[in-house]
This record gives structure tokens, sequence and C-alpha cells, in this order.
């Protein structure tokens, strides 16, 4: 009677350690469900945000582009209605953009525009299709229009320290702020990096891309947390004396 007493308690013994042993062990995945990879973040781009995914749903939702008429970018500096009605504003160029120094625009009911025109407001960053008409400082009429990212965020002005070539042929230049001293253009914590392609497009002679040329750049106002960051350039220009 005893050893069945005994015998009983190592068999129910045994079953509670299997039960622990199993319960610690974490469930297989089934075989019919493969991992799935994680991507990595391509070394060119950086991760979206609320802030800047909301960005983009205000400035680029429908980016409007009219090949035969005149182009500027500004930003808003003041704002007036016509005599017929019509929205008149005052744009200034960010400096070296290569653009006159100011603009007059007139909003009229053909004019289209990627965003809610109501919107307009001083500060506001503006790319312009128009036909130029009448003499220096008349308003002109505005046939399509874009609301950009703040000139401040879009627009570099700095000295070229290197420039690097790549394989496809493209360039890719390193930029630090125009009062940088010539012993400190190798700080990476001064340097951008800014890479070119087939959409950049160069207003200036290929020989003038050298080291110590003074740059103006157009870029996507989006860059890297590397150091030093980098972005794309849109335009490359010499930046005017005086900028």
């Amino acid at each position: 009677m005893r050893l069945k007493r005994v015998a009983a308690a190592l068999l129910a013994l045994a079953i509670c350690c299997a039960g622990t042993a199993c319960a610690s062990q974490p469930p297989a995945a089934p075989s019919s469900i493969p991992a799935t990879p994680v991507a990595s973040l391509p070394e060119e781009l950086e991760p979206q945000t609320e802030e800047t995914e909301k960005e983009e749903e205000e400035t680029a939702m429908e980016h409007l582009y009219v090949a035969d008429a005149a182009q500027y970018r500004g930003t808003v500096t003041s704002a007036k209605t016509g005599g017929a009605g019509e929205a008149a504003y005052c744009l200034t160029a960010f400096p070296g953009s290569g653009f006159a120094e100011e603009l007059l625009v007139v909003f009229t009911p053909e004019s289209q525009a990627s965003f809610d025109l109501a919107t307009i407001q001083e500060g506001d960053h503006l790319e312009i299709f128009y036909s130029p008409a009448g003499g220096e400082g008349a308003s002109q009429k505005v046939i399509a229009a874009n609301k950009l990212l703040p000139a401040e965020g879009v627009y570099y002005n700095g000295i070229l320290v290197e420039k690097g070539e790549r394989e496809d042929g493209s360039v890719d230049l390193v930029m630090v702020p125009l009062d940088t001293p010539s012993e400190s253009w190798g700080d990476p914590m001064r340097q951008f990096v800014f890479h070119t392609g087939e959409s950049t497009q160069f207003r200036l002679a290929p020989e003038a891309l050298k080291e110590g040329a003074l740059l103006n750049i157009y870029h996507k106002g989006i860059a890297t947390r590397s150091l030093p960051p980098q972005g794309v350039a849109l335009e490359v220009r010499l930046l005017e004396s005086g900028a």
C-alpha cells in the first residue's frame, strides 16, 4: 500500500515538472508564416515624422508646372486687394537665388494653384509661373502657383570645400557656411553634403565647381540625421556677389 502511494506521488511530481518545462518554452512560430525582414532605411532619406508629413500634404498635393512661362520663387512680404478685387502680393526672393529681388503678382479668376488661395499669408514661400508683361515694377498675372517650404529650409548659401564624383557621373558637393574659416572646412560639424543627379539643374559651367567656390543651392528641404547631414540639390548656381 505504501509503495502505491510513493509511486503515485512520484508520477504526480513528474507530470508537474513536465508541465512547468513546457510553460517555460516560447511557442514555436507556425511554419506556414515566414518571418518578415526589417528593411534598413536608405542613407539618403530621413524618417518621416508627423511634422514632415503635414508639410508635404500642405506643399506637395499637386505640384503645378508651366513649361512656357516665367518662374519666380519668393516669400510674401505684403498683400493687398486691387481695384478689381483681385489679390495682389509682393514677393521677395531669397538672397543669391538668381531671381529679381522683388516681384508684384496678381491672382485672377484664371489663376491656378495647388493650394487654397484663401490661405495665403505673409511669410509664405511661393513658386509663381507668369507671362511677363509691363515695365519694371509692374504687377504680373499669375498663371499657376505652388506653396513651398520656407525659403530658409530649401536654400543654402555656402562654400564648396570638396567635390566627390560617383560611378554614375553625378557629384556630391560638400559645403560649409559662408562664415567658415578655411582651417575649419574639414569639420563635419560644419559640413553639409548635397547629392546631385539627373533632376539637378546646374546653372553654372562645370569648371566653376571647384574648391572655394561660393554656391547657392536650392534643395528638397529634407536631410539625413547623419554627420554631416545629407540632402538632394535641385538647382546649383554661383552665389551672386553681395548676397
